[in-house]
């Protein structure tokens, strides 16, 4: 910069000499007139200088052109956004699949996945979703949307992530380390609050509830803990929870866990699962074991599951299921999509702030989160949960 600073000076002044040897005071005679051929070489000489002076100040627009963008914003036609899952298992993860194939092209991006993490490396999906990021990355992504399957150790994949420019949308799970631009999923301790409750107030009884959790190195488990254990310690002193991890939020040990449950615990009144896919196993081993009535019966045991699946749904109106938390596969889909898109047109969003779809922006764990409304299912729809065949729930718009 110096150099062409220097240059530009130089000739600068060379200008001014031309046009003042031009006045009478430097007018040029035969005494002071330069030969041809030095005449020459200094117009060459000029000529070169200038050429050069051109070339650098040329090299130097592009080089703050290039600086001044980044690695998400600089190619045109749709958003290019990767995408990092867990799970594809039926039930929530295979619809959102069916919706997030179905937004990509409403919204005018491309997708680049989905890699899976549990069908690529079974008992190793937060390695693999280290991997997968920088797979994608390298790919030319410009955001890219992840569901953690451990919210500590996907903190790696998002440092990664965010050394290269390119925002990350959690969907479902939320980080506990590293920044995302946004995450995208419901309160999860009011999914455990609000199950526990409708368990504790419908029983036939004060007792234990079983609660079969999902794998506590997601926040989505321990929040929906948390949501339960605090709702019945709080407003049911005659009620305690049995709680049952289940590591990888494998169905079978679900399953396990629930029928150790209905073993040993004499005074069960309901099941709490964090989650939809175990149910058609638990029901089936009520039956086995004859503790299995409908809702409604006066010896029936509660059963209360998350996700609010289309499978969900129709258990719910057979009466096999008493209640599940819609958690929205359709709109996690799609926002998880759309803020990934606002993300690399670099909108700002700020805590506190209100949506056009009914939802907050709230601050979680230090990343801002658009948490989604998600509301109680019931056969009834009383007590102000949602009746099972409302329109407004996403198990109806298959």
């Amino acid at each position: 910069m110096r150099w062409l600073v220097r240059q530009i000076w130089y000739l600068t002044l060379g200008e001014v000499r031309i046009k003042v040897r031009g006045t009478v005071k430097h007018r040029i005679t035969w005494a002071n007139r330069p030969n041809a051929a030095r005449r020459s070489r200094n117009l060459r000489a000029h000529g070169r200088r200038i050429q050069a002076v051109v070339g650098a100040v040329a090299a130097i627009a592009v080089l703050a052109a290039c600086g001044n963008t980044s690695n998400n914003t600089t190619t045109s036609g749709p958003a290019k956004i990767g995408v990092v899952l867990t799970y594809n298992l039926p039930g929530f993860w295979g619809n959102y699949l069916k919706y997030e194939s179905q937004y990509e092209s409403q919204l005018g991006v491309t997708l680049v996945g989905p890699k899976v993490a549990n069908v690529e490396a079974n008992g190793n999906e937060a390695a693999q979703q280290i991997i997968d990021v920088k797979s994608l990355i390298a790919q030319g992504v410009q955001a890219l949307i992840v569901n953690p399957a451990d919210s500590a150790a996907i903190g790696p994949a998002l440092d990664y992530a965010k050394s290269k420019n390119i925002p990350v949308v959690t969907v479902d799970v939320a980080p506990s380390q590293g920044s995302v631009y946004m995450i995208v999923r419901a309160d999860n301790t009011a999914y455990g609050s609000k199950s526990c409750d409708y368990i504790a107030s419908h029983a036939s009884g004060p007792g234990t509830i079983a609660m079969v959790e999902g794998d506590l190195t997601s926040l989505n488990a321990r929040d929906r803990a948390t949501g339960c254990t605090t709702m019945i310690s709080s407003k049911y002193p005659n009620f305690k929870v049995k709680a049952y991890e289940t590591k990888d939020w494998g169905t079978d040990p679900a399953v396990q866990n629930a029928t150790t449950a209905l073993t040993a615990i004499s005074d069960l009144r309901g099941i709490y699962v964090h989650w939809s896919v175990p149910e058609d196993g638990i029901i089936a081993q009520e039956k086995q074991k004859n503790k299995y009535s409908d809702v409604g019966a006066s010896n029936h045991i509660i059963l209360v599951g998350n996700d609010g699946s289309p499978h969900e749904c129709d258990l719910i109106r057979s009466k096999n299921l008493d209640a599940t938390i819609d958690q929205p596969a359709d709109k996690y889909a799609y926002y998880a999509i759309y803020y990934a898109k606002q993300a690399v047109a670099g909108t700002k969003y700020n805590d506190g702030q209100t949506t056009d779809h009914n939802s907050k922006i709230v601050t979680v764990a230090g990343n801002l989160e658009d948490a989604l409304a998600a509301p109680l299912v019931t056969f009834a729809g009383d007590n102000g949960s949602t009746q099972v065949n409302s329109t407004d729930l996403w198990c109806n718009n298959k």
